[in-house]
């Protein structure tokens, strides 16, 4: 057994091709979990101060300074959640198999900026990452 690999789960990308390719990543931790919930806090009150101020923009005629506060509430939303994959990513992703960029097997931090860069595949994986670390619901409960 390969020390490196233990605990290591796959997410499989597929190109136009029909190439197959593996992002290895860790699974969730009970840390991460709660991070998780946390953020989903945090947006959920980001989500709320946002549609607060989408009132404030159908005034007649809405002022530049509630675009303004509208605007940066949005931003802010959006960077708790860019923020959190970054992190998400930093810790969990491990490596690849039969990867490119550039023509170049990436190494960990190529690879975890080009996830990071790529909007729907950073979305994807996340998604992925977290779905597979719930804990179900007759888990723990022997």
């Amino acid at each position: 057994m390969e020390l490196s690999t233990w605990n290591v789960q796959e997410y499989e990308l597929t190109d136009s091709d029909g190439e197959k390719a593996v992002i290895l990543f860790r699974p969730l931790t009970q840390g991460w979990r709660t991070r998780h919930l946390e953020i989903t806090l945090g947006l959920q009150r980001a989500a709320e101060t946002v549609a607060e101020l989408q009132k404030g923009v159908t005034d007649e005629p809405p002022s530049k300074e509630a675009f303004k506060a509208l605007i940066d509430a949005q931003a802010n939303a959006d960077e708790v959640l860019s923020q959190f994959r970054g992190e998400l990513f930093r810790d969990l992703i491990v490596g690849s198999k039969n990867l490119t960029i550039d023509g170049e097997v990436p190494s960990r931090d190529d690879l975890i900026l080009a996830v990071i860069g790529i909007e729907s595949l950073g979305q994807d994986l996340a998604q992925h990452i977290i779905s597979e670390g719930h804990v179900s619901e007759s888990e723990g409960k022997d």
